[in-house]
This record gives C-alpha cells, structure tokens and sequence, in this order.
C-alpha cells in the first residue's frame, strides 16, 4: 500500500512538471512578434450603410495591403511602404466611399501607440495595448471601428471577406484568451482521479 502511494505521488510530479514545462512552451510560441503593424478603421456612424462603407473600405484595404507587401519582410520595410501608399489608400477608400454615393472626407495616416483590444490569431496572442498603426477615419470617425494586423498579413486570415460579425468576434476571442487555463484544468484533474481510482478503487 505504501509503495502504491509513493508510486502515485511519483507518477503526479512527473505530471505536473510536464505540464508546467508544456505552459512555458506555449508562452514562448505565442510570444505576439513586437515587428507588427496594425490597421484600424473608424466609421462615419453607427447607420447601417456607414457600417457598410468601413467593411467594403476594410475589404479593399485588405487585398490591397495584401499584394503591396508581397516582397516585405520586416517591420521597417512594411512602414516605408505604407509611407509611399498613403496616398493611394486614401484614394482608394474615397473611391469606395464614392462608389456608395457619399461623399465623405477620408482620412488616411500611419501612426505610433494606437490602442487596441486584445486579438487572437490561432497560436498568436496579440494583447491589448498600444501599437504601431494605419488609421483610415471615414467622415466624422464616430461610429463602431474594426481592426486587424497588417503586417505580418493576418488581416485576409481574420476577415473571411465579407463577414459582418468581426466586432463579435474580437469579444468571443478575448474571452478565449482569459479561459484557456480554465479549459485545460478540468482534464488534469480528470486524469488524476481516474488514476486512483484504477489503484485503489477495488481496495476502498
């Protein structure tokens, strides 16, 4: 009997350290890579048709940032490239603006210590704070914005082009990031109780 609880007791640090050891892995793969520039846009208002707009300006933003940064590899050669596009983004969010039949002021800018919420990219933990960004405000800014990283490329990953559920989904990935530990808890606990049940359950 001793010996089946040193055993146990044996068995349970050997799974623990895995465990710990498997956490730090994890923390270190999803280090978010600091060489990120971000995009956020703001709509004109809350009005369906303004919330239109930002997504069709989102959209096209997407697939054009896309192609410009093909051939880029690091976070200084992705702000140089913004730099000289500027103009051409502006041009093209007008254009989608336009294309809408309002006629809004656009505004297009590459700016430090954006705010932004805490993002989820598979094994990729953005977390909330300050970032690197492309701002395109689309008339007054006032309504809801949406937002996603340029550089490296995730925008395409995160939109599934044409979705109308991103701002849900920035809450749903947050709450995943806060309840992940809880998620794994339960199966530990599991695998102990079964072990000493297949143990010690007949003698009990």
């Amino acid at each position: 009997m001793k010996q089946a609880i040193i055993y146990t007791f044996i068995c349970l640090f050997m799974v623990v350290s895995t465990w710990e050891s498997q956490q730090q892995y994890w923390m270190e793969e999803d280090d978010v890579p600091e060489e990120a520039i971000r995009l956020r846009i703001f709509s004109h208002s809350d009005a369906l048709v303004h919330q239109q707009i930002k997504r069709d300006v989102r959209d096209e933003v997407a697939l054009y940032t896309r192609e410009m940064l093909e051939d880029t590899n690091t976070k200084h050669e992705a702000r140089e490239v913004f730099e000289k596009e500027l103009r051409n983004l502006e041009q093209l969010a007008v254009t989608v603006v336009e294309n809408h039949g309002y006629d809004l002021p656009v505004d297009v800018s590459l700016n430090t210590d954006v705010e932004f919420p805490t993002k989820v990219y598979g094994p990729l933990v953005y977390p909330a704070g300050l970032y690197e960004a492309l701002v395109i405000e689309i008339g007054e800014g006032n309504g809801e914005n949406w937002w996603c990283v340029l550089f490296p490329p995730l925008c395409l990953t995160d939109l599934g082009i044409g979705t109308d559920d991103e701002e849900d989904e920035e809450e749903l990935s947050t709450e995943g990031v806060n309840n992940s530990e809880d998620n794994e808890e339960p199966e530990f606990r599991f695998f102990v109780v079964d072990l000493w049940e297949d143990w010690f359950g007949e003698k009990s």
